[in-house]
């Protein structure tokens, strides 16, 4: 594949999904990186390459199918090339470890502590979106800790949500891409990337003020979120500073909150439509 024409053409129409994009743009990055330990909870799955740099992603059974998948794509073994690993993130395979690599690849700390510029910001996404009064928010995928604080500040929340995990609370998964147009503002967590829905649902948040994409699992690649068609506006995720504690978070089946002390939170703004930077 020419990645070049690739990348041209997207800052225009963006014809390629948007995994392989993230894939494409990571290759050069991996280089001769190697994998020291890559490990798998219940949950998430997490990567630790040569220089320490180390990423993780989401093993949900309820975005990535059947509980069994991470077993059926096994996991790397120490001196792995970077390269192959983040290659599974792209269809079929969609795999979780690639997007680990992935993550490692891309949020490092020794670029991102302390704010590599004023349009990135550590801390708590709510401290840095703004929501107002009037606002109805769509959320893919529900982050619990979230829906009150953001429930006293719009008007209306919207919650979508995967079959096995509905109440009276969710909506359908399926109803997102239908409602999302109505919102003014979008959080899409980002498992999306694995279940093949992301580029189906940035395009549905197209005419969103704010579109964040949200969770451990995000890539802080913002070149690669540019539109149109589709475009992210806050990229929140995770930058991992105790890659042993994260590592046995991850092997004792922990969750987002358990990986705090062992992570900083960065929200990154992503470059407004049309700013796409050269070879992006």
């Amino acid at each position: 594949m020419n990645t070049d024409a690739l990348h041209r053409g997207a800052a225009h129409v963006n014809p390629h999904p948007l995994v392989r994009m993230l894939s494409d743009r990571l290759m050069a990055m991996a280089g001769k990186r190697a994998i020291r330990q890559a490990v798998a909870g219940a949950r998430f799955c997490a990567v630790t390459l040569d220089d320490g740099a180390t990423g993780v992603a989401n093993l949900c059974p309820d975005v990535c199918g059947k509980p069994s998948r991470a077993v059926a794509h096994p996991l790397p073994p120490p001196g792995t090339p970077a390269a192959d690993a983040l290659a599974t993130l792209v269809s079929p395979t969609r795999s979780a470890i690639g997007l680990a690599t992935a993550n490692a690849l891309a949020n490092r700390p020794g670029q991102w502590r302390g704010g590599r510029d004023a349009s990135t910001i550590e801390g708590d996404l709510l401290e840095v979106l703004e929501l107002r009064p009037d606002d109805q928010l769509g959320m893919v995928g529900c982050f619990s800790p979230l829906v009150e604080r953001i429930c006293q500040r719009v008007q209306r929340l919207l919650i979508f949500e995967r079959g096995q995990r509905l109440t009276p609370d969710l909506l359908p998964e399926d109803q997102a891409t239908a409602l999302l147009p109505q919102c003014s503002v979008a959080i899409i967590t980002a498992t999306t990337l694995l279940n093949g829905t992301i580029d189906a649902l940035l395009a549905a948040a197209a005419n969103c003020r704010e579109v964040v994409v949200l969770g451990p699992s995000t890539p802080l690649i913002p070149e690669v979120f540019v539109g149109p068609p589709r475009h992210a506006s806050i990229l929140a995720g995770v930058v991992v500073t105790d890659a042993d504690g994260l590592l046995r978070a991850v092997t004792r089946d922990g969750g987002t909150r358990d990986f705090l002390p062992t992570v900083v939170k960065v929200n990154v703004r992503v470059p407004a439509s049309g700013t796409r930077p050269p070879g992006a």
